[in-house]
């Protein structure tokens, strides 16, 4: 029985150090190496609510300002959760929001819009590990009306001639 204790013991000990090792291993890239930046959605127009809403549950997948849990520092996690969060900031990265152009930020907005009024924002898997980040009813509303007359701010500006003054 003590063979069996110490052998399952150093297995386990084994596995741990497996994972530790792989986890200097960034199949798709190191994700975690970018500067983390201050801000999100600089440059938009974005309610202080919507804002709320935006940094508490999207920020973590579609900004550089994502917060690492500890299982995510080991592989295999640490490689699923660094390819979510690479396809989630090639798909939007709100921290680059400055940078966008504007008919990119219209079809973002646009995308944004569908995906959280059609749940399938934030995805069921991130979901089961962070259940406290899913969309209310209410919050997926006050995005979805926040994406629509953002559009159509940006449309409007970009229709102003240049030096016109927007209001």
């Amino acid at each position: 029985m003590k063979q069996k204790i110490a052998w399952a013991s150093w297995a386990f000990v084994g596995a741990i150090a497996v994972s530790v090792g792989l986890s200097f291993i960034h199949p798709w890239g190191d994700v975690r190496n970018v500067a983390p930046g201050e801000t999100t959605l600089n440059g938009g127009f974005v309610p202080d609510n919507v804002r709320e809403v935006l940094v508490r549950k999207c920020v973590d997948c579609h900004s550089n300002r994502t917060h690492w849990p500890v299982y995510g520092r080991l592989a295999p996690a640490s490689w699923l959760i660094e390819r979510d969060v690479r396809d989630g900031r090639a798909a939007m990265n709100l921290s680059d929001w400055e940078a966008i152009l504007p008919e990119d930020k219209v079809v973002l907005l646009t995308r944004m819009a569908a995906v959280v009024r059609s749940g399938e924002m934030p995805p069921s898997a991130y979901l089961t590990l962070h259940p406290g980040n899913g969309l209310t009813d209410v919050e997926r509303q006050m995005i979805s009306a926040w994406a629509r007359a953002e559009r159509k701010r940006i449309r409007n500006a970009a229709d102003q001639p240049k030096g016109a003054e927007t209001k």
